[in-house]
This record gives C-alpha cells, structure tokens and sequence, in this order.
C-alpha cells in the first residue's frame, strides 16, 4: 500500500514540474493534461523513480539482510552485522545484532550441554541402548558396542529383540512396568555378535511428550556375567564344604555310636565267655542303644535332606502354642521346670504350615527343658521356661519366643548350633534337630534369632511373615 502511495505521489510531482515547465512556455496546463503523451512520459518516469527507490533503498539491504541471516542459520557466521548500525535499518539491525548475540550464546550452551550428556554416555561401561515406539533400535552407546560387539550402524533401525537370547524377555518386562513407566534391575540375558550369553540387570523406561505420546525407551543395562560366575563358583565351594561337613559330622557320630557298639559286644562276648548274664545284659544295652541311635541318626537324616514344601493354611498361634502346653506341662513338671504360656487375647491370624511350626517349636522347648537340667541353680532360683508370641509393629509378621533361665551357651556354641551334626548333647543328640528346625522356618521365609549368655539363660526368636504365600 505504501508503495503504490509513493507511486502516485511521485506521478504528481511529475505532472506538477511539467505543468510548471510548460507554463513557463507559455502554455495551459489543461492542455497538458488532456495530453496523453505527456500523461504516459509522467507515468513512466514515476515508475521508473519508485523502481530505483525500491532497488536502492528497500530491496538490496533486505536482501543483505536476509542472506546474512541465512547464513548465521547454516554455520552461526554474521560477518555483516556492523553494516546495519547506520541508516534507517538502523534500529531493526540493532535487534537482530541482539538476538544473533543471544543465539550465539545459546548455541554454544546448547553445544557444551550435548557433549557433556555425550561424554557420560559413551564413557558409562554400562550398556545404554534407545528404541522406538515400533521397537526398533535408535541408538547404542560405546558400551554397548564393546560388551555385545556389534558396531552401531549394524543394529541401529533393526528390532531390538535381536539382543535378547529370549526375545519375549524384552515384551515381560514392559509388561511389568504398569503405570510408573519404568522397571528397575529386570534381570535378563543378551547375546553378543559372536554368540556369547551376557547376563546383564535392565533397567527400561519409557519417555513420553508432553501429551504423553511415546517419543522412546530407554534401556541401561549392567553386565553382571562375571558376577555370576563368581556367584556360582561361591555357591559350589559352599556346597563342597558344606558336603565335607556333612561327612566329617557323619563320621564323627558314626564312630562314636559305632565305638559304643564295638564296647557293648566285647562285653557281650566277655559275659558269654564267663557266663556273666549281668556283664551281658550290660553289654547287649550298650549295644541296642547304639542300633537306636544309628537308626534315629539316619531317619534325621533323611528328614533333613528332604525338599521341605509347607502346606500353608490360616491358623491361630495360640491353639498351636496351647496344644504344646498340654502337652509338655506335665513332663516339665515331672523335671522339676515351671513351664508358662503368655499369650496376648488380640493375636492376629497366621498363614503358615501348622505341623512344622508345632515340630519347631516343640523341639526348641525340649531343648529349653534339657538347658534347665544342666543347671545348678542357687537358693532362691528355679527352672523355667516360658513361650510367648506377639505381633509386629507393622502386623506384617508374627514373633514367638521361646525363653528358658537354664544354663545358656557361650558364643562359638551360638554360632554353631544350627550347623549339622552339631550337638552338646554328646549321649542322645544326633547334631540334626535345631539343623531341620532352622530348615523349616526358611521355608516359611521365616528366620531365628537366638539370645544367650553362658548360666543366664536362652532366648529363641523365631520370626515369621503373618502370610508366607506373598
């Protein structure tokens, strides 16, 4: 619009001067506008001035301007930007210095912000790996490349599943993500170029855009394959000196029952030889009892060795615990042994395999009464023995204890006493009873805790999730 205003002002002018010239002339300037040649030079000259102002004042800077300012786009350069600081450009040029300025300086942050996430990257031994929505590979950093072997333009764009040994792995784990988008230490297996299993823990999360469309997944995964290795070497020398335990408190309690036997039949012998029926009797005891003690060393044996499964139901602690009250309570007062039972009116329920706790826990009080037996007490003091249960803070598990004042256990017998073939019981124990009882509460997911001091006294702890099917 301007421009055509500048065109008919310029056109005016034109008529103006020729209307003065030609006056000077001596001739009318009606004349001269009812002349159309003098009409059509006018128009031309005006146009031609508009061009050379359009030329000289408009289209050349813009196009300086617009040149620069493609070129400060391609490389960031602007060589030019002082030639705008003068004319009537002036104050557009000034901005644009400005926001080139700013650009500049946002450029290179954003340039120093990319090599510095570049330079974690590719520096991580981790494996880093990024895929699509349609679960095709986008990017794998230097670890990656050196852990699987493959080089970057060899997987980028191809399915990702190609990594996994089992490629289903990949689909189970994003399943588990749910609505945090994310799984942490999923642990799965990768196979490198040259077909080696890598066990690595993958941890995958999802990026989302701000409408929450899936721009990608993350991947960064830890190789973990010679902390397997190690682990299962650890687990076999574990399970070579556990084996080599096992025997020498096999031998050891074989050849002490075996002894016993060897000095029952001598005696046997000797009183057949005399014919001495007390001297033979004696002997043909010593004897049976080695036998029973052989055959209830090998069925704890068994027991031992057998795969414990729980049969989980719903119970009440205290009809367990008041069932081996009736039980016992008159043995221990036989012993001489005040046996208690306290139990809280508001036990919550437990899920658990109602036999083994009985077993456990029976066995523990036998132990406890056996621990009183030992004992001298001084005037004043008597055996007991007490059992309790009670509830976490938390209701999430269920804690019975077993207490007894009886004649304690110094620390390297604390530390041994569920270790197998291990007995203070040197006459009747088998070294097997607290191993099975320990066995039975791991497979509850339980523990047991033990309390002692050497002629104070004993606390078992044994502690049990309130549902051990969770």
């Amino acid at each position: 619009m301007k421009l055509w205003l500048a065109f008919i002002v310029v056109s005016l002018a034109f008529l103006v001067i020729l209307d003065i010239i030609l006056g000077i002339e001596g001739k009318s300037a009606d004349i001269i506008l009812r002349n159309p040649i003098a009409v059509f030079i006018a128009i031309i000259l005006s146009a031609t001035a508009a061009w050379l102002v359009w030329k000289g004042l408009i289209k050349q800077p813009f196009r300086r301007f617009s040149d620069n300012m493609k070129r400060f786009t391609e490389d960031g350069s602007d060589s030019r930007r002082d030639q705008y600081q003068k004319g009537e450009y002036g104050k557009l040029a000034a901005s644009y210095k400005e926001m080139s300025a700013e650009l500049d300086f946002l450029r290179s942050e954003l340039k120093r912000s990319k090599d510095y996430l570049d330079g974690i990257l590719e520096s991580t031994s981790d494996l880093i790996i990024t895929v699509s929505p349609d679960d095709k590979i986008i990017s794998i950093n230097a670890g990656a490349e050196e852990a699987l072997g493959y080089q970057r333009q060899e997987v980028i764009g191809k399915p990702i599943q190609m990594l996994f040994v089992d490629p289903r792995d990949r689909e189970k784990a994003l399943r588990k993500m749910g609505p945090t988008d994310n799984i942490a230490n999923y642990n799965t297996r990768f196979l490198t170029k040259d077909g080696q299993i890598k066990h690595v823990l993958n941890t995958i999360s999802r990026v989302r855009d701000h409408s929450g469309n899936i721009l990608f997944t993350i991947g960064i995964s830890k190789d973990i394959t010679e902390e397997k290795r190690l682990q299962i070497e650890l687990i076999q020398s574990q399970r070579y000196a556990a084996i080599g335990q096992v025997f020498t408190g096999i031998q050891h309690s074989m050849k002490n029952m075996l002894n016993a036997c060897k000095g029952g039949a001598y005696m046997v012998r000797l009183g057949l030889k005399k014919d001495d029926r007390e001297m033979f009797t004696e002997g043909w005891e010593i004897v049976q009892e080695g036998i029973s003690r052989l055959t209830d060393m090998s069925m704890a044996m068994l027991k031992y060795v057998r795969e414990w499964k729980p049969k989980f139901e719903q119970v009440q602690i205290g009809d367990i615990l008041s069932e081996i009250d009736r039980v016992i309570k008159k043995t221990a007062e036989n012993k001489g042994i005040e046996f208690k039972l306290n139990l809280p009116p508001d036990l919550l329920p437990l899920t658990c395999d109602a036999r083994m706790v009985h077993s456990v826990v029976m066995d523990i009080v036998s132990n406890a009464m056996d621990a009183c037996t030992w004992k001298e007490y001084p005037k004043g003091e008597s055996a007991k023995v007490e059992v309790g249960a009670y509830t976490s803070h938390d209701n999430q598990r269920m804690i019975i204890e077993i207490h007894d004042n009886g004649c304690g256990m110094t620390d390297d017998v604390k530390q041994n006493i569920f270790t197998p073939f291990f007995s203070t019981k040197s006459k009747s124990g088998t070294g097997l009873g607290l191993a099975i009882t320990s066995r039975m509460i791991e497979s509850h997911n339980g523990k047991i805790d033990v309390d002692s001091e050497p002629k104070e006294g004993t606390t078992f702890r044994i502690v049990l999730p309130r549902d051990a099917t969770t």
